[in-house]
């Protein structure tokens, strides 16, 4: 996995603010019966740190305090989750289309979206084979990586395509080379639609297809999955044929559910 590892996640980073984002947590899990006293006893911080932690909360009005010392999360946090809610609204509208699509292909499929010079998965659907390429969610790669990557390169301009590629971690260039990226890149913009033969690990291979909104903007790849031997070149054009009617038609469902929403 060519993801952030836990050292590197955790290193330069500040130990009152983690200790925040897990009463946070916990709050929310155990929301209108978490107190002060239970959440300092169970994550194992002083009671003043929590307290504190707790009443910065509730000024920023993310959390609000309830009867007997409770608290509970709070309608604050809204604007922070919009992104997220547009995500799974985003899940929502092409969930049975992209079901539909791993049944059809045999095939593991799944929705990527970018999130600055990162793809990230935020749904996928198992292939029903018992032997399969399975792909998890909240995983998190460099642009350079794949065919989900170079469908979302594809959509910049060519200087900020170069410059994700410069600044791309040094891992993503072990089985591939920058030509490999650019390939596919090209690929993207003239068919829509593009195919990686292990540029991730040599033994995955993914074929994906932009998703549009409602202005035509990109707000999404649809990629499926599978070992060389699936993605032959027999069967590869009517497997691109099979995600690309899948991709036009969540596109015009999700061109229906932007609308709508904006309206």
């Amino acid at each position: 996995m060519l993801s952030k590892t836990p050292a590197a996640k955790t290193a330069h980073t500040v130990p009152v603010l983690r200790k925040a984002i897990r009463v946070l947590e916990a709050v929310a899990h155990d929301s209108g019966t978490a107190t002060t006293k239970g959440l300092a006893t169970t994550l194992g911080i002083s009671p003043t740190t929590c307290y504190r932690i707790l009443q910065s909360f509730v000024a920023e009005g993310w959390l609000r305090s309830g009867a007997a010392g409770t608290f509970e999360l709070s309608f604050g946090l809204v604007p922070l989750l919009r992104p997220l809610l547009r995500h799974e609204l985003l899940i929502e509208t092409i969930r049975d289309p992209l079901t539909q699509l791993a049944r059809t292909t045999g095939l593991t499929a799944k929705l990527t979206v970018r999130q600055g010079d990162d793809a990230v998965t935020i749904h996928s659907a198992h292939s029903p084979k018992g032997t399969a390429i399975t792909s998890r969610v909240g995983s998190v790669v460099s642009l350079a990586i794949g065919s989900s990557g170079a469908t979302f390169l594809a959509a910049l301009a060519d200087d900020e395509v170069a410059r994700i590629l410069e600044d791309a971690p040094a891992e993503v260039w072990r089985f591939q080379k920058r030509e490999d990226v650019l390939r596919r890149v090209r690929e993207a913009r003239r068919q829509g639609c593009c195919f990686d033969n292990g540029s991730y690990q040599p033994h995955i291979h993914t074929l994906s297809a932009s998703l549009h909104g409602h202005e035509r903007e990109l707000v999404g790849a649809l990629t499926l999955l599978g070992f060389p031997q699936d993605f032959d070149s027999a069967v590869r054009p009517a497997l691109m044929r099979e995600l690309k009617f899948t991709a036009g038609g969540c596109t015009q469902l999700i061109a229906g559910q932007t609308g709508a929403t904006a309206a």
